[in-house]
Protein backbone atom coordinates (compact mmCIF):
# COMPACT_ATOMS: atom_id res chain seq x y z
CA UNK A 1 0.00 0.00 0.00
CA UNK A 2 2.85 2.39 0.98
CA UNK A 3 4.51 2.00 -2.68
CA UNK A 4 1.44 2.29 -4.15
CA UNK A 5 0.75 5.65 -2.81
CA UNK A 6 3.86 6.61 -3.25
CA UNK A 7 3.64 5.94 -6.83
CA UNK A 8 0.04 7.33 -7.12
CA UNK A 9 1.43 10.70 -5.78
CA UNK A 10 3.99 10.30 -7.89
CA UNK A 11 1.83 10.21 -10.82
CA UNK A 12 -0.26 13.24 -9.51
CA UNK A 13 2.86 15.56 -9.58
CA UNK A 14 3.48 15.29 -12.91
CA UNK A 15 2.69 18.45 -14.73
CA UNK A 16 0.21 19.07 -17.78
CA UNK A 17 2.05 20.19 -21.03
CA UNK A 18 1.85 24.05 -20.96
CA UNK A 19 -0.17 25.90 -23.79
CA UNK A 20 1.10 28.00 -26.10
CA UNK A 21 1.67 31.18 -24.82
CA UNK A 22 0.20 33.87 -26.73
CA UNK A 23 2.52 35.88 -29.82
CA UNK A 24 4.22 32.27 -30.18
CA UNK A 25 4.23 31.47 -33.99
CA UNK A 26 1.58 28.88 -34.39
CA UNK A 27 3.30 25.55 -35.66
CA UNK A 28 2.02 24.84 -38.95
CA UNK A 29 -0.12 21.70 -39.85
CA UNK A 30 -2.00 20.31 -42.65
CA UNK A 31 -5.06 17.82 -42.08
CA UNK A 32 -7.83 16.02 -44.26
CA UNK A 33 -11.94 17.03 -43.13
CA UNK A 34 -14.21 14.68 -43.51
CA UNK A 35 -15.32 15.44 -46.67
CA UNK A 36 -11.49 14.09 -48.19
CA UNK A 37 -10.18 18.06 -48.42
CA UNK A 38 -6.74 18.90 -47.34
CA UNK A 39 -6.34 21.95 -45.15
CA UNK A 40 -3.45 23.87 -43.82
CA UNK A 41 -2.59 26.64 -41.81
CA UNK A 42 -0.07 28.52 -44.26
CA UNK A 43 -3.60 28.69 -46.98
CA UNK A 44 -5.45 30.50 -44.24
CA UNK A 45 -2.67 33.45 -43.93
CA UNK A 46 -3.91 36.59 -43.20
CA UNK A 47 -7.05 35.15 -41.69
CA UNK A 48 -8.25 34.97 -38.17
CA UNK A 49 -7.71 31.10 -37.40
CA UNK A 50 -9.92 29.23 -34.79
CA UNK A 51 -9.40 25.97 -33.57
CA UNK A 52 -11.35 23.83 -31.14
CA UNK A 53 -9.34 20.70 -29.91
CA UNK A 54 -12.11 17.99 -29.08
CA UNK A 55 -12.87 14.59 -28.16
CA UNK A 56 -15.48 12.96 -30.19
CA UNK A 57 -17.28 11.43 -27.29
CA UNK A 58 -16.25 14.61 -24.53
CA UNK A 59 -19.42 16.00 -23.32
CA UNK A 60 -18.02 18.97 -22.37
CA UNK A 61 -16.83 19.17 -26.18
CA UNK A 62 -20.25 18.78 -27.13
CA UNK A 63 -21.53 21.10 -24.95
CA UNK A 64 -18.94 24.06 -25.92
CA UNK A 65 -19.89 23.60 -29.36
CA UNK A 66 -23.54 23.69 -28.88
CA UNK A 67 -24.07 26.45 -26.21
CA UNK A 68 -20.93 28.74 -27.71
CA UNK A 69 -18.84 27.78 -30.78
CA UNK A 70 -21.54 26.86 -33.32
CA UNK A 71 -23.88 30.08 -32.14
CA UNK A 72 -21.24 32.41 -32.50
CA UNK A 73 -20.15 31.50 -35.69
CA UNK A 74 -23.56 31.37 -37.14
CA UNK A 75 -24.52 34.95 -35.34
CA UNK A 76 -21.76 36.85 -36.81
CA UNK A 77 -18.64 34.97 -38.58
CA UNK A 78 -20.68 32.69 -41.08
CA UNK A 79 -20.31 35.03 -44.15
CA UNK A 80 -17.34 36.44 -42.61
CA UNK A 81 -14.28 35.45 -45.57
CA UNK A 82 -11.75 37.07 -42.99
CA UNK A 83 -12.52 34.72 -40.50
CA UNK A 84 -11.83 30.35 -40.44
CA UNK A 85 -12.79 27.66 -38.09
CA UNK A 86 -11.87 24.44 -37.95
CA UNK A 87 -12.09 20.94 -35.58
CA UNK A 88 -9.35 18.56 -34.98
CA UNK A 89 -10.38 15.38 -33.16
CA UNK A 90 -7.16 14.65 -30.78
CA UNK A 91 -8.09 11.33 -28.86
CA UNK A 92 -8.51 8.49 -32.20
CA UNK A 93 -12.00 7.79 -32.98
CA UNK A 94 -13.39 6.59 -35.87
CA UNK A 95 -14.73 8.99 -38.95
CA UNK A 96 -18.21 7.50 -38.30
CA UNK A 97 -17.82 8.85 -34.23
CA UNK A 98 -16.67 12.62 -35.96
CA UNK A 99 -19.49 12.66 -37.89
CA UNK A 100 -21.87 12.01 -35.08
CA UNK A 101 -20.29 14.75 -33.11
CA UNK A 102 -20.68 17.17 -36.49
CA UNK A 103 -24.32 15.81 -36.67
CA UNK A 104 -24.98 16.49 -32.79
CA UNK A 105 -23.39 19.75 -32.22
CA UNK A 106 -24.69 20.95 -35.84
CA UNK A 107 -20.63 22.22 -36.72
CA UNK A 108 -20.66 23.60 -40.01
CA UNK A 109 -16.85 24.05 -40.43
CA UNK A 110 -14.08 21.52 -41.93
CA UNK A 111 -13.41 19.10 -38.99
CA UNK A 112 -11.40 15.83 -39.14
CA UNK A 113 -8.79 14.04 -36.82
CA UNK A 114 -5.73 16.08 -35.78
CA UNK A 115 -4.67 13.81 -32.60
CA UNK A 116 -0.69 14.45 -34.03
CA UNK A 117 -1.65 18.59 -34.32
CA UNK A 118 -3.04 18.60 -30.76
CA UNK A 119 0.30 17.11 -29.72
CA UNK A 120 1.81 20.23 -31.41
CA UNK A 121 -0.24 22.10 -29.64
CA UNK A 122 0.49 21.05 -26.31
CA UNK A 123 -3.58 20.24 -26.15
CA UNK A 124 -3.52 17.94 -22.69
CA UNK A 125 -7.45 18.26 -21.99
CA UNK A 126 -10.60 18.85 -24.36
CA UNK A 127 -11.93 20.64 -25.59
CA UNK A 128 -9.18 23.39 -25.70
CA UNK A 129 -9.66 26.50 -28.22
CA UNK A 130 -7.09 28.72 -29.92
CA UNK A 131 -7.62 31.31 -31.74
CA UNK A 132 -4.36 32.11 -34.51
CA UNK A 133 -3.83 36.03 -35.65
CA UNK A 134 -3.81 36.68 -39.55
CA UNK A 135 0.07 37.08 -38.95
CA UNK A 136 0.00 33.40 -37.75
CA UNK A 137 0.61 34.24 -34.04
CA UNK A 138 -1.20 32.62 -31.20
CA UNK A 139 -3.83 35.08 -30.14
CA UNK A 140 -5.84 33.58 -27.48
CA UNK A 141 -6.31 29.68 -25.46
CA UNK A 142 -8.83 28.49 -23.51
CA UNK A 143 -10.25 25.57 -22.36
CA UNK A 144 -13.52 24.95 -21.55
CA UNK A 145 -15.54 26.23 -21.04
CA UNK A 146 -15.14 29.11 -24.08
CA UNK A 147 -16.17 32.69 -23.06
CA UNK A 148 -18.06 33.52 -26.06
CA UNK A 149 -17.72 37.14 -25.22
CA UNK A 150 -13.95 36.71 -25.08
CA UNK A 151 -13.67 35.22 -28.23
CA UNK A 152 -15.44 37.60 -30.04
CA UNK A 153 -13.58 40.42 -28.64
CA UNK A 154 -10.24 38.81 -29.74
CA UNK A 155 -11.53 37.89 -33.27
CA UNK A 156 -13.23 41.73 -33.97
CA UNK A 157 -9.80 43.08 -32.84
CA UNK A 158 -7.42 40.69 -34.73
CA UNK A 159 -9.95 41.97 -37.79
CA UNK A 160 -9.83 45.10 -36.88
CA UNK A 161 -6.45 45.77 -36.07
CA UNK A 162 -4.50 43.56 -39.31
CA UNK A 163 -4.16 45.58 -42.34
CA UNK A 164 -5.39 43.83 -46.05
CA UNK A 165 -2.27 43.41 -47.74
CA UNK A 166 -1.90 44.55 -51.44
CA UNK A 167 -2.54 41.98 -53.47
CA UNK A 168 0.91 39.58 -53.91
CA UNK A 169 1.42 37.50 -57.38
CA UNK A 170 3.38 34.79 -57.30
CA UNK A 171 4.96 33.08 -60.41
CA UNK A 172 7.25 29.81 -60.97
CA UNK A 173 7.52 27.29 -63.51
CA UNK A 174 5.60 23.67 -63.23
CA UNK A 175 6.76 20.59 -63.44
CA UNK A 176 4.70 20.86 -66.87
CA UNK A 177 7.17 23.48 -67.56
CA UNK A 178 4.00 26.02 -68.09
CA UNK A 179 3.62 29.42 -65.95
CA UNK A 180 1.43 29.06 -62.93
CA UNK A 181 0.58 31.69 -60.65
CA UNK A 182 -1.54 32.13 -57.41
CA UNK A 183 -2.36 35.65 -55.35
CA UNK A 184 -2.64 36.81 -51.88
CA UNK A 185 -5.11 39.58 -50.81
CA UNK A 186 -6.23 40.17 -47.36
CA UNK A 187 -8.30 37.00 -47.92
CA UNK A 188 -5.51 34.81 -48.19
CA UNK A 189 -4.34 32.68 -50.75
CA UNK A 190 -5.97 32.04 -54.33
CA UNK A 191 -5.88 28.08 -55.81
CA UNK A 192 -3.06 28.13 -58.38
CA UNK A 193 -3.97 28.99 -61.77
CA UNK A 194 -2.20 27.50 -65.44
CA UNK A 195 -1.09 30.34 -67.59
CA UNK A 196 0.39 27.82 -70.23
CA UNK A 197 3.76 29.12 -72.22
CA UNK A 198 6.66 26.45 -72.50
CA UNK A 199 9.31 27.72 -69.94
CA UNK A 200 12.74 26.83 -69.79
CA UNK A 201 13.85 29.10 -66.80
CA UNK A 202 12.30 30.67 -63.86
CA UNK A 203 10.47 33.43 -64.50
CA UNK A 204 10.94 37.39 -63.95
CA UNK A 205 7.60 39.54 -63.04
CA UNK A 206 7.83 43.20 -62.47
CA UNK A 207 3.92 45.61 -61.52
CA UNK A 208 5.17 49.11 -62.84
CA UNK A 209 1.83 50.48 -62.27
CA UNK A 210 -1.35 49.69 -60.22
CA UNK A 211 -2.95 46.79 -61.81
CA UNK A 212 -0.30 45.67 -64.90
CA UNK A 213 1.55 42.57 -64.46
CA UNK A 214 4.72 42.00 -66.99
CA UNK A 215 6.41 38.61 -66.77
CA UNK A 216 9.36 37.60 -68.86
CA UNK A 217 11.29 33.96 -69.14
CA UNK A 218 13.21 31.74 -71.10
CA UNK A 219 11.71 30.17 -74.09
CA UNK A 220 12.07 26.82 -75.89
CA UNK A 221 14.18 28.82 -77.98
CA UNK A 222 16.36 30.25 -75.90
CA UNK A 223 14.95 33.61 -76.52
CA UNK A 224 12.92 35.99 -73.66
CA UNK A 225 9.24 36.00 -74.03
CA UNK A 226 6.80 38.01 -71.76
CA UNK A 227 3.16 38.32 -71.39
CA UNK A 228 1.21 40.99 -69.68
CA UNK A 229 -1.92 41.79 -67.89
CA UNK A 230 -2.87 45.03 -67.58
CA UNK A 231 -6.24 43.92 -64.98
CA UNK A 232 -4.33 42.31 -62.38
CA UNK A 233 -4.69 39.16 -63.73
CA UNK A 234 -8.25 39.05 -64.67
CA UNK A 235 -6.99 38.81 -68.51
CA UNK A 236 -3.47 38.37 -70.11
CA UNK A 237 -1.98 38.71 -73.23
CA UNK A 238 -0.57 36.13 -75.43
CA UNK A 239 3.21 35.30 -74.86
CA UNK A 240 5.78 37.98 -77.33
CA UNK A 241 9.25 36.87 -77.79
CA UNK A 242 11.88 39.51 -77.06
CA UNK A 243 14.33 38.10 -78.51
CA UNK A 244 18.16 37.80 -77.63
CA UNK A 245 20.03 34.42 -76.11
CA UNK A 246 19.71 34.03 -72.44
CA UNK A 247 22.35 31.19 -71.16
CA UNK A 248 20.93 27.70 -70.64
CA UNK A 249 20.13 27.32 -66.97
CA UNK A 250 19.70 30.91 -66.26
CA UNK A 251 16.62 33.14 -66.37
CA UNK A 252 16.16 36.66 -66.55
CA UNK A 253 15.47 39.60 -64.17
CA UNK A 254 13.39 42.28 -64.54
CA UNK A 255 13.03 46.05 -62.59
CA UNK A 256 10.52 49.26 -63.12
CA UNK A 257 10.40 53.35 -62.48
CA UNK A 258 7.50 54.68 -63.75
CA UNK A 259 6.39 53.30 -66.95
CA UNK A 260 10.33 52.45 -67.92
CA UNK A 261 11.08 48.55 -67.85
CA UNK A 262 14.88 47.21 -67.49
CA UNK A 263 15.05 43.45 -68.33
CA UNK A 264 18.60 41.27 -67.51
CA UNK A 265 19.70 38.22 -68.93
CA UNK A 266 23.20 36.24 -68.90
CA UNK A 267 23.87 35.89 -72.70
CA UNK A 268 25.33 32.56 -73.79
CA UNK A 269 29.03 34.28 -72.96
CA UNK A 270 28.39 34.88 -69.63
CA UNK A 271 28.38 38.52 -70.13
CA UNK A 272 25.28 40.27 -68.55
CA UNK A 273 22.54 42.36 -71.36
CA UNK A 274 20.07 44.78 -70.78
CA UNK A 275 17.07 45.50 -72.90
CA UNK A 276 14.49 48.88 -72.08
CA UNK A 277 11.51 49.74 -72.79
CA UNK A 278 10.82 53.30 -72.66
CA UNK A 279 6.55 53.22 -72.77
CA UNK A 280 6.26 52.71 -76.51
CA UNK A 281 9.03 50.35 -77.56
CA UNK A 282 12.11 48.25 -76.52
CA UNK A 283 15.84 48.75 -77.42
CA UNK A 284 18.12 46.57 -78.64
CA UNK A 285 20.35 44.28 -76.24
CA UNK A 286 23.20 46.15 -74.83
CA UNK A 287 26.15 44.68 -73.51
CA UNK A 288 27.35 45.78 -69.61
CA UNK A 289 29.75 43.36 -69.31
CA UNK A 290 30.89 40.92 -66.41
CA UNK A 291 31.10 37.27 -66.11
CA UNK A 292 28.15 35.50 -64.89
CA UNK A 293 27.17 32.34 -62.95
CA UNK A 294 23.39 32.99 -62.54
CA UNK A 295 20.56 34.51 -63.11
CA UNK A 296 21.42 38.27 -62.24
CA UNK A 297 18.87 40.57 -60.16
CA UNK A 298 17.90 44.21 -60.32
CA UNK A 299 16.31 46.63 -58.19
CA UNK A 300 15.65 50.32 -58.73
CA UNK A 301 15.25 52.85 -55.75
CA UNK A 302 14.40 55.91 -57.79
CA UNK A 303 14.12 56.89 -61.26
CA UNK A 304 17.26 55.98 -62.94
CA UNK A 305 18.90 54.65 -60.68
CA UNK A 306 19.30 50.91 -60.92
CA UNK A 307 21.72 48.36 -59.31
CA UNK A 308 22.39 44.59 -60.41
CA UNK A 309 23.29 41.66 -58.94
CA UNK A 310 24.87 38.38 -59.61
CA UNK A 311 26.67 35.19 -59.03
CA UNK A 312 30.74 35.69 -60.11
CA UNK A 313 33.25 32.82 -61.15
CA UNK A 314 34.05 32.94 -57.36
CA UNK A 315 30.83 32.32 -56.05
CA UNK A 316 30.22 35.67 -54.72
CA UNK A 317 27.80 38.11 -55.07
CA UNK A 318 29.02 41.45 -57.03
CA UNK A 319 27.46 44.38 -57.78
CA UNK A 320 27.06 47.23 -60.26
CA UNK A 321 24.81 50.35 -60.01
CA UNK A 322 24.15 53.16 -62.30
CA UNK A 323 22.54 56.72 -61.53
CA UNK A 324 21.33 57.55 -65.23
CA UNK A 325 19.44 54.89 -66.46
CA UNK A 326 21.91 52.95 -67.76
CA UNK A 327 24.03 55.79 -69.57
CA UNK A 328 27.15 54.70 -67.64
CA UNK A 329 27.83 51.75 -65.20
CA UNK A 330 29.89 51.68 -61.92
CA UNK A 331 31.57 48.53 -62.90
CA UNK A 332 31.51 45.60 -61.02
CA UNK A 333 32.53 45.07 -57.25
CA UNK A 334 32.42 42.20 -55.00
CA UNK A 335 29.76 42.05 -51.87
CA UNK A 336 31.29 38.56 -50.75
CA UNK A 337 29.86 35.43 -49.52
CA UNK A 338 29.28 32.29 -50.85
CA UNK A 339 26.01 31.51 -53.51
CA UNK A 340 24.80 27.91 -53.99
CA UNK A 341 25.64 26.85 -57.31
CA UNK A 342 22.79 26.86 -60.29
CA UNK A 343 21.13 29.55 -58.21
CA UNK A 344 21.52 33.63 -58.15
CA UNK A 345 20.30 36.59 -55.97
CA UNK A 346 17.27 38.50 -55.67
CA UNK A 347 16.81 42.15 -54.34
CA UNK A 348 13.73 43.89 -53.49
CA UNK A 349 13.74 47.73 -52.37
CA UNK A 350 11.50 49.54 -50.31
CA UNK A 351 12.61 53.77 -50.77
CA UNK A 352 16.13 53.63 -50.59
CA UNK A 353 16.48 50.35 -48.89
CA UNK A 354 18.08 47.34 -51.00
CA UNK A 355 17.71 43.69 -49.39
CA UNK A 356 19.75 40.77 -51.11
CA UNK A 357 18.73 37.57 -50.29
CA UNK A 358 20.27 34.48 -51.66
CA UNK A 359 20.86 30.34 -51.08
CA UNK A 360 24.08 29.55 -49.25
CA UNK A 361 26.34 26.38 -50.11
CA UNK A 362 24.38 25.07 -46.92
CA UNK A 363 21.14 25.52 -48.49
CA UNK A 364 19.74 28.15 -45.90
CA UNK A 365 18.17 31.97 -47.13
CA UNK A 366 20.95 34.39 -46.37
CA UNK A 367 20.24 38.23 -46.22
CA UNK A 368 22.73 41.19 -46.92
CA UNK A 369 20.92 44.83 -46.54
CA UNK A 370 21.92 48.41 -48.04
CA UNK A 371 20.95 51.53 -46.15
CA UNK A 372 23.94 53.70 -46.82
CA UNK A 373 26.30 51.08 -46.11
CA UNK A 374 26.17 47.48 -46.45
CA UNK A 375 25.26 45.13 -43.09
CA UNK A 376 27.04 41.86 -43.32
CA UNK A 377 25.32 38.29 -44.08
CA UNK A 378 22.45 37.40 -41.84
CA UNK A 379 21.34 33.69 -41.91
CA UNK A 380 17.25 32.89 -41.94
CA UNK A 381 17.56 29.43 -41.95
CA UNK A 382 15.46 26.91 -44.19
CA UNK A 383 16.47 23.98 -46.79
CA UNK A 384 16.11 26.20 -50.41
CA UNK A 385 16.35 24.41 -53.54
CA UNK A 386 16.05 27.58 -55.33
CA UNK A 387 16.82 30.99 -56.07
CA UNK A 388 14.48 33.20 -53.77
CA UNK A 389 12.44 35.41 -54.37
CA UNK A 390 11.16 38.53 -52.14
CA UNK A 391 8.60 41.52 -52.10
CA UNK A 392 8.95 44.57 -49.77
CA UNK A 393 6.12 47.22 -48.42
CA UNK A 394 6.29 49.43 -45.68
CA UNK A 395 9.27 47.76 -44.31
CA UNK A 396 7.49 43.66 -44.12
CA UNK A 397 8.98 41.65 -46.73
CA UNK A 398 7.99 38.21 -47.67
CA UNK A 399 10.92 35.69 -49.14
CA UNK A 400 9.39 32.54 -51.02
CA UNK A 401 11.52 29.36 -52.63
CA UNK A 402 11.31 26.49 -53.57
CA UNK A 403 11.61 23.52 -50.58
CA UNK A 404 13.30 20.34 -50.72
CA UNK A 405 9.53 18.80 -51.36
CA UNK A 406 9.39 20.92 -54.90
CA UNK A 407 6.17 23.30 -53.24
CA UNK A 408 6.49 26.90 -52.74
CA UNK A 409 7.39 28.04 -48.93
CA UNK A 410 7.79 31.26 -47.77
CA UNK A 411 8.71 33.95 -44.59
CA UNK A 412 7.80 36.86 -44.04
CA UNK A 413 9.48 40.08 -41.31
CA UNK A 414 6.38 41.91 -40.01
CA UNK A 415 9.27 44.91 -39.01
CA UNK A 416 10.16 43.57 -35.59
CA UNK A 417 10.64 39.73 -35.92
CA UNK A 418 10.71 37.01 -39.19
CA UNK A 419 7.86 34.37 -38.91
CA UNK A 420 8.58 30.66 -39.53
CA UNK A 421 8.61 28.74 -42.95
CA UNK A 422 5.12 28.26 -44.43
CA UNK A 423 3.89 25.71 -47.34
CA UNK A 424 2.16 27.24 -50.32
CA UNK A 425 1.81 24.42 -51.94
CA UNK A 426 2.29 23.53 -55.46
CA UNK A 427 5.29 22.12 -57.42
CA UNK A 428 8.19 23.95 -58.96
CA UNK A 429 10.01 22.45 -62.13
CA UNK A 430 13.87 21.10 -60.73
CA UNK A 431 16.48 24.26 -60.96
CA UNK A 432 14.02 26.81 -61.11
CA UNK A 433 12.90 29.26 -58.63
CA UNK A 434 9.59 31.44 -57.86
CA UNK A 435 8.75 35.22 -58.46
CA UNK A 436 6.67 37.60 -56.67
CA UNK A 437 5.75 40.93 -56.84
CA UNK A 438 3.19 43.38 -55.30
Amino acid sequence: MIAITGLLIASAAVPALALLANGTAAPSFSFRDLSGNVHTLSEYRGKVVVIQFFGAACGACISDAQTTLVPTYNTYYKNDAKVQFLGMEVDSSSNSAIQQYVEETGVPWPVGSGGNIGSTYQVSSTPTLYVISPAGNIALVSTSPTNAQTLRSTIDALESSSTPSIPAHLFVQGTDHALWSKYQSGSGWSGWQSLGGSLTSSPAVISPTSGVIDVFARGTDGALWGKTTTNNGATWSGWESLGGQIASGTGPAACSSGSRLDVFVQGTNGVLYQKTWDGTSWSGWQSLGGSLTSSPAAGSTSAGVIDVFERGTDGALWQQTTTNGGSSWSGWHSLGGQIASGTGPEVCTSGSRLDVFVQGTNGALYQRTWTGSWSGWISLGGSLTSSPAAISTSGVFDVIARGTDGAAWYKDWSGTAWSSWHSLGGQIASGTGPAACL
